[in-house]
């Protein structure tokens, strides 16, 4: 794999702090993988949001939930902020008469990946395959 950019999905930050995730062990090696091809992979603020809420909601873990707004303040991450050309792509992208996992916030992630030109999504979730793109998982 070369130098690239890589779009960052909540489930991989989710999968990467919950030691107890399905996803943790994955995660770890393609995060070591994109580190040693140093791929930059870039966050959109909303999935940043997602993961701190979901950890928070779903995981009933404040403490991560606070770290991880800790390294969000703390410039830890490499944030693109989803501006209207954005949104209005992800409207394009969204059907709501899909799978209720699919959300829009997915929408955004893969909006995101096609307007920075992306070589992948750093995800687990297979429906952005079906809209196009690669998972960071997948790439050699």
């Amino acid at each position: 794999m070369t130098k690239g950019i890589v779009i960052g999905d909540a489930d991989s930050l989710i999968a990467l702090l919950l030691e107890n995730d399905a996803n943790n062990k994955q995660a770890q090696n393609s995060l070591a993988k994109l580190n040693k091809a140093e791929t930059v992979i870039i966050y959109p603020n909303t999935a940043i949001a997602e993961a701190i809420t979901t950890i928070l909601r779903k995981y009933s873990n404040p403490e991560l939930a606070g770290y991880l707004t800790r390294q969000y303040k703390e410039n830890i991450f490499r944030v693109e902020y989803v501006d209207e050309g954005v949104m209005r792509m992800a409207a394009d992208l969204f059907n709501p008469k899909s799978s209720k996992q699919n959300t829009f916030f997915d929408a955004i992630v893969a909006a995101t990946a096609k307007s920075l030109n992306a070589d992948a999504i750093f995800s687990f979730d297979r429906w952005y395959e079906k809209v196009g793109f690669k998972l960071a998982l997948d790439l050699e």
